[in-house]
C-alpha cells in the first residue's frame, strides 16, 4: 500500500508541477520580459532596429500583432513592417536556450529598400531592457527559424526619379545553414517606371549572405508573352546586380514609346548589369527579334503622309525586325537594324537615343514597282541599286515622340519636279496629237 501511496503522491506532484509550468510558462511567454528578449534576438538576426508588438500564447503557438523597424546603415533597408505573426515553437529546445520555430507565418510584410533614416537628433537609441538578475539560459533564448511563409510581400524601391515596387507576392523561405535560405515565390506584380506591369508567375532562388540569387523567374505581360529571368544581386556596397532575360512572344503594344503604335511579338535575350544604388549605372545589352511587327510610319515620313497612304505602309505586317541593343544609363544605342517586308521594303542602319532625343542614320530600300507610282523619286532620291531594291539614305533627329527626318523633303521636291515634267510631256504629246 505504501508503494501505491508513493506513486499517487508522485503522480500528483508531477501534475502540479506541469500545471505550474504550463500556466507559469504561458504567463512568462505573454510577458514584457519575454517580448523584449525575442525582440532583441530578432533585431540581432535581421540586422534591424525594430519593435515587436505584444505576444500572446494559445494552443501551443505564439502570436504577435506586428514588428516595425528599420535596417541598420549597412543593410540598405529603409523600413520593415510585418503584421500578424504566428509561430509554433519546439518547446523541448526552449529549456536548452533555443527558441526553435519550425514554421513562422506572416500575413503581410512591407519592405522599403534604401538608406535607413538617421536616428533622431536627440540621439535617443532603441530601448534595451535589463532584467537586473542572471536568468537561466532558457530565459535568454536564441531564435532559430526553420521556415518562414509570408502571405503577401510588398517591396518598394527607387528607380531613378520614379518609384518601383513588387506587390502581392507570396514567399516561402527555408533555412539551410548560417545565413543561407532557399527561396520560392509566386503571384505578385512588378511595376517599374513607365513600363507595363509584369505578373510574377513563379520564382525560385536562394539567399547566401550577402547575395540573393534568382535561379529562375517567369514574368508575364498581360498583353501576352513572357520573360524568363535568372541572376543575382548583392546586398552590400552599391548593391551590384547581374541578370539575364530571355524574351518569348512578348507583346510590345504597351511598351514605350506608345505614340509609335508599335506592335509585334519580341523574342531574344538581354543582359542587365549595374548597381541598385546608382540608377543611371545600369547597362542592357542584347539582341531582339520581332515578328508580326507594325508601326506608325507617318512619324518617320510626316511630310509625305500621302506616300505612306499610297503605299499602304501602316497596313503592312513586317516579315521580321532584328536589332542589337546597348543601353548605358540614359544613353541607348541600336545597331545592325534590319527591317524586312517581302521584296518591297528594307530598312537598315543604327543610331543613338539620349534621354528622349533620337539620332539615327538609316538606309531605306524600296522596290522599283512601288517607286513607279512616284514620278521622279527613283531618279532623284532612291538612286542606289542593290539586292533588287532602290536605296536612299535618311537621317532622323529630334524627340522620340516627334522625330524629324531629311528624306520627306527630298521626296516632295522630286515628286513636284517629276509631276511637272510629266504634265509637260503629257501636254506636249496632246499638242502633237492635235497637230500643233
Amino acid at each position: 500500500m505504501k508503494v501505491f501511496r508513493f506513486l499517487f503522491i508522485a503522480l500528483g506532484a508531477i501534475i502540479v508541477l506541469l500545471a505550474v509550468a504550463w500556466f507559469g510558462g504561458s504567463f512568462f511567454l505573454g510577458s514584457e520580459t519575454f517580448r523584449h528578449l525575442i525582440n532583441r534576438s530578432l533585431n540581432r538576426s535581421l540586422g534591424t532596429e525594430g519593435t515587436l508588438g505584444p505576444i500572446s500564447a494559445s494552443g501551443g503557438a505564439l502570436y504577435a500583432t506586428d514588428y516595425t523597424g528599420k535596417g541598420r546603415p549597412k543593410t540598405h533597408l529603409a523600413s520593415i513592417q510585418a503584421k500578424e505573426l504566428s509561430a509554433r515553437p519546439n518547446w523541448s529546445r526552449l529549456f536548452s536556450g533555443v527558441c526553435d520555430f519550425n514554421d513562422v507565418l506572416i500575413k503581410n510584410l512591407d519592405l522599403v529598400i534604401g538608406t535607413p533614416a538617421p536616428d533622431p537628433a536627440n540621439g535617443k537609441q532603441p530601448e534595451h531592457h535589463s532584467l537586473g538578475i542572471k536568468l537561466p539560459s532558457f530565459i535568454h533564448p536564441t531564435v532559430d527559424v526553420n521556415r518562414v511563409s509570408v502571405k503577401e510581400v510588398n517591396v518598394h524601391w527607387s528607380a531613378g526619379e520614379k518609384p518601383a515596387e513588387i506587390t502581392g507576392l507570396q514567399v516561402a523561405a527555408v533555412h539551410r545553414g548560417d545565413k543561407q535560405w532557399d527561396l520560392s515565390a509566386n503571384g505578385g506584380t512588378l511595376n517599374a517606371s513607365d513600363w507595363p506591369a509584369f505578373q510574377i508567375d513563379e520564382a525560385t532562388g536562394s539567399y547566401q549572405s550577402p547575395a540573393i540569387t534568382v535561379s529562375q523567374a517567369k514574368l508575364l505581360v498581360p498583353a501576352g508573352g513572357s520573360i524568363a529571368v535568372n541572376g543575382s544581386v548583392k546586398l552590400e556596397g552599391n548593391r551590384p546586380y547581374k541578370f539575364h532575360g530571355d524574351l518569348a512572344g512578348l507583346s510590345l503594344s504597351d511598351f514605350p514609346p506608345t505614340k509609335w503604335h508599335l506592335q509585334g511579338l519580341a523574342s531574344g535575350s538581354l543582359d542587365f548589369t549595374g548597381d541598385l544604388a546608382e540608377p543611371n549605372s545600369g547597362q542592357i545589352v542584347g539582341a531582339v527579334h520581332l515578328d508580326k511587327a507594325k508601326l506608325d510610319w507617318s512619324l518617320l515620313f510626316g511630310k509625305v503622309r500621302s506616300l505612306v497612304k499610297t503605299i499602304g505602309l501602316n497596313d503592312w505586317q513586317l516579315d521580321s525586325v532584328d536589332v542589337q541593343l546597348n543601353r548605358q544609363g540614359q544613353h541607348f544605342e541600336f545597331s545592325n537594324l534590319s527591317v524586312k517586308y517581302q521584296d518591297l521594303l528594307r530598312v537598315e542602319g543604327g543610331g543613338t537615343i539620349d534621354g528622349d532625343q533620337i539620332k539615327a542614320n538609316l538606309a531605306i530600300g524600296l522596290s522599283p514597282s512601288l517607286l513607279g507610282w512616284l514620278p521622279g523619286v527613283q531618279q532623284k532620291v532612291f538612286t542606289e541599286q542593290r539586292d533588287g531594291l532602290c536605296w536612299a539614305q535618311m537621317q532622323v533627329t529630334g524627340p522620340m515622340n516627334d522625330p524629324k527626318e531629311d528624306l520627306s523633303k527630298r521626296i516632295s521636291q522630286a515628286l513636284n519636279e517629276g509631276m511637272s515634267n510629266q504634265f509637260k510631256n503629257q501636254a506636249k504629246s496632246l499638242l502633237d496629237l492635235l497637230g500643233h
